[in-house]
Parts: structure tokens; C-alpha cells; sequence
């Protein structure tokens, strides 16, 4: 069994083409089969180098792993469609010496006005003006200047069927397909409907399991094998990811490449498992599972015929869980990056205070990246107030109790036994209790009427940084 993954580097892996690497991948685990990864790089306009080394570090990211690719070699290279051009020209010469295609004359303008000529109901289908071209008309459209395309010549009448692995038996009708299509531009640039068909022989690819945006092509592909008397691969289809407007999942529903989910702190398993089950569910229910029992369980045939929607927050709430099941000393080393990110410098501080600082947050980043708008709660001099903890504080209740705050800070409270003491002398004084006693006193010292408990965060705050706070509060909200 020999399965692909076969990415256009013409931009950032997009996490529909990500879903469909990582099933590959688990497939490819489960049967100890070869996984090929194979560059489509054809397009030269839009393909880059850099593009290609982006999605290969993405897909390595992920824990995606291959046998066979241009970065790792092989038997059945090169793995660049770019540098098999001499192979698949070798192709296309027997199939124009055998009458199965032939070379086309037409130009864009004359396509444009045939498009434009045809009946509205149904698709557009090439007329086969240049089918039967005689060598003078030929010569002709050469004097020209004219560079053709070469045009596979589709059988007349024949019916392509095949038993797909997700949605059953699918049968095509060749006079549907839309006539006689472009296998070779005129640049002498093959297209991928055809050169996919030679790479799969030639790399004995077995099974190709792929998105169902590809479930119009594979007729045109098994037409092709026909024709050079090449094996056609067993094909599985994935149904689409779907936002939740149920239109194929693109930028307008959110973040869309697994590249920019790497940067906002998702965790590469969680977004593996999370993709993973999209369009499969465990036998259990279990919607958090590790790899190696997803791929015990997983199997082609059961994977989904319907689309599934992509759920952002259902996605958070896993990368969370992820973030709190991961080791301390692995999440410190994630998270400190988005620490100094967000103007904290982590080198110089106490390591058991920075471990018991990241213990306590850890439980309210649901990606990495959320430590940046959470750990000034902490480690923040001043502390300035969001819009909810801003209202409250300017609230008459809330403003007695920071008067009574500063009073305690230039008395009674030491740092030795501000974070016991403080809020029952806070209460004992002003006679809040309640909501109208915590959350003013919360919101005075993080920022936030939301977070960690004050019994757990004011130690960790210090006495010196809750001084400077309860300074700042009374500057702003008692003169």
C-alpha cells in the first residue's frame, strides 16, 4: 500500500489540504504503508521555493511524516512535477503518435467566442474543431505564429465507473466530461489532470485519498490511464470542510492555514486529532483522542460521505485541554515565547516563582498566544484596568474600597501578610461582603473581574507590585 500527499506550493498550507496530509498519514500508519509526499509545482507563476518549504515545515510540525519526498529522496523521484518534464513529454509523443490526442490551433479569442456561442443550459463543451486538422492546416496555423495546446481526444460513448472508498460506486458518462480537454498548454506546461495520472503509475502510488473538489477530474484521470494502458489507484474522496454558513471554509470564517494557527499557539496534536475527527467519530465518542488510538480505529470506509463544519471554538476547547495535560516544564518552554512577546522579559526571574506563575495561568489559555493579554495580571507593575473592571471601579461602593486599600497599604498591611489579611480588613472596615466586596478588590489588583482566585494570584503578585497598583488605583479613580 502506497498512499500521497501531493501540495501545490503556490501559498501556506491551507487546513482543508492539512486535514487531508493528516488522514493520509493515518492511514498510512495504520496498514504500514509508504507515504509519498509529491511537489505539484506547475503552476510557475504562482509555485515558489519558499511556498514549498513553508508546507513541508508546517506538515513536519503537525508530526506528518513521508518516506518518499524531495527534501528526503527516493526510488521513484524526482518528487517535483517541475523536474519530470522530460518523462511526462515522453507520454504525451504516444499519445499523439497513437490518435488518443492531438494538437490544438485554436486561440483564447476563439475559445471565448465558442463559449460565448454555446447554449446557456449546460456546461460549456469544446467542439473538436481541430480534431481531424490536415498537415496543411497545420502548416497553416504554424505560419501563424499559432503555439498549440495538445488536446486529449475523448472516447465517444464510453462510461467511466469506479468504487470509491468513501462514496460508493460513481459512474460518469464521457459526454459529460465537457469534450476534448487540454493535457499540454502552449507553453509545453503539461496540466495536472494528465501528469498526476503518470506520477501515480510511475510511483505506484495504490491508493489516493483526497478532497471531493477532486471527484470531477478523476474520470478525466481514469480516461487518461485507459488511453496509456497505465493502473488506476484506488480513490477515496473526502467530503469538504464547510464553515458555518455551510460554504466551503475560507478566510471570511476565520483563520484558514495551518501556518497561522502555529503563530496564534495551537498545539500541533490537538490540531491533529481535531482534524483528525472532522467527517469521523470514534467508536467510544471520545472527542479527544492521542494519535495512536485514532489510528487503531480509523478507517477509509468509515470516514464521512457528508461535509463537515469547521467549529473555531470547539477547536479552542481542545487546544486548551491540550495546554493543561501537557508537562510544566514543555508548556513554560511555549509559553515564554508569548511572554516576551507581550514586554515581559522572563531571564532574570526565580524559576519556582516563573513554574508556579505558569501552573496557575496555564488553566485559562485555551492557545498559547492568550498568556500575552493574561500574565500582565501577574507580572505587570501597573496594572491598567479593562473597560469592565474601568466601570466598576468608578462606582461609589468600589471607590470606598480603594480608599481603604491605600489606607491599609500605608499602615497596617505588610508583605508578610497582605495577601491573608487584606481583604478582611478591606471588609471589615467598609462592610462590603459579597460580589461588591471581591470584585472590586479583584479588579483594583489584576485588571480583570475575571481569573485566578486572589487566594492562589496575590501571593504570586507580590506586595510590592499590589502597593504599586493600589497607588495607581487611587491616583485615577479618589483625587
Amino acid at each position: 500500500m502506497r498512499l500521497r500527499f501531493a501540495p501545490s506550493p503556490t501559498g501556506f498550507l491551507h487546513i482543508g489540504n492539512a486535514r487531508t496530509a493528516i488522514l493520509n498519514h493515518l492511514i498510512a500508519k495504520k496498514h504500514g504503508a509508504t507515504m509519498v509526499l509529491r511537489v505539484e509545482d506547475t503552476d510557475m507563476e504562482r509555485s515558489s521555493r519558499e511556498s514549498e518549504e513553508s508546507i513541508l515545515r508546517d506538515l513536519k510540525w503537525l508530526g506528518i511524516e513521508w518516506k518518499e519526498g524531495p527534501d528526503v529522496g527516493g526510488d521513484f523521484g524526482p518528487y517535483r512535477q517541475s523536474e519530470r518534464f522530460d518523462i511526462y513529454r515522453e507520454y504525451s509523443e504516444k499519445l499523439l503518435a497513437e490518435g488518443k490526442a492531438y494538437h490544438c490551433y485554436c486561440t483564447q479569442q476563439e475559445l471565448d467566442d465558442m463559449r460565448k456561442a454555446s447554449p446557456e443550459t449546460g456546461s460549456y463543451e469544446y467542439s473538436g474543431r481541430c480534431r481531424n486538422l490536415s498537415d496543411a492546416e497545420k502548416k497553416k496555423f504554424e505560419s501563424e505564429g499559432r503555439k498549440p495546446t495538445i488536446r486529449f481526444r475523448v472516447p465517444d460513448g464510453e462510461t467511466v465507473a469506479f468504487d470509491d472508498g468513501i462514496k460508493g460506486r460513481v459512474v460518469f458518462q464521457a459526454e459529460n466530461i465537457g469534450g476534448d480537454f487540454i493535457i499540454v498548454r502552449s507553453d509545453g506546461v503539461p496540466v495536472y489532470n494528465y501528469i498526476v495520472v503518470i506520477d501515480d503509475t510511475l510511483m505506484n502510488i495504490s491508493h489516493v485519498i483526497r478532497g471531493e473538489d477532486h471527484l470531477s477530474n478523476t474520470p478525466k484521470q481514469i480516461l487518461i490511464a485507459r488511453a496509456l494502458g497505465l493502473p488506476v489507484p484506488e480513490y477515496a474522496h473526502l467530503a469538504l470542510v464547510m464553515g458555518d454558513d455551510r460554504k466551503k471554509l475560507s478566510k471570511r470564517h476565520g483563520i484558514t492555514s495551518v501556518d497561522m494557527y502555529r503563530r496564534e499557539g495551537y498545539l500541533p496534536e490537538a490540531l491533529l486529532n481535531y482534524l483528525a475527527m472532522l467527517g469521523w467519530a470514534a467508536e467510544g465518542g471520545e472527542e479527544i483522542l492521542p494519535v495512536d488510538q485514532i489510528v487503531a480505529q480509523i478507517e477509509i470506509g468509515k470516514l464521512a460521505k457528508s461535509a463537515a463544519v469547521f467549529d473555531f471554538q470547539k477547536l479552542r476547547w481542545m487546544n486548551g485541554n491540550y495546554i493543561r495535560s501537557r508537562s510544566l516544564g514543555d508548556i513554560i518552554a511555549l509559553l515564554v515565547p508569548y511572554i516576551k512577546e507581550a514586554g515581559f522579559d522572563t531571564s532574570g526571574v526565580d524559576r519556582a516563582w516563573l513554574e508556579s506563575v505558569i501552573a496557575l495561568m496555564r488553566g485559562y489559555c485555551e492557545v498559547l498566544g492568550d498568556i500575552g493579554g493574561l500574565i500582565g495580571m501577574i507580572m505587570a507593575d501597573v496594572n491598567e484596568p479593562d473597560e469592565e473592571s474601568d466601570a466598576l471601579m468608578r462606582q461609589e461602593h468600589a471607590v470606598q474600597i480603594i480608599r481603604e486599600a491605600h489606607r491599609l497599604f500605608g499602615s497596617e498591611i505588610t508583605a508578610e501578610n497582605f495577601a491573608s489579611e487584606l481583604i478582611n480588613k478591606i471588609k471589615q472596615v467598609t462592610g462590603q461582603k459579597g460580589k461588591n466586596l471581591f470584585h472590586p478588590v479583584r479588579a483594583l489588583l489584576t485588571g480583570r473581574l475575571k481569573g485566578p482566585e486572589l487566594d492562589q494570584a496575590l501571593p504570586l503578585i507580590g506586595f510590592e507590585r499590589c502597593r504599586k497598583r493600589v497607588e495607581y488605583a487611587y491616583g485615577k479613580y479618589c483625587n
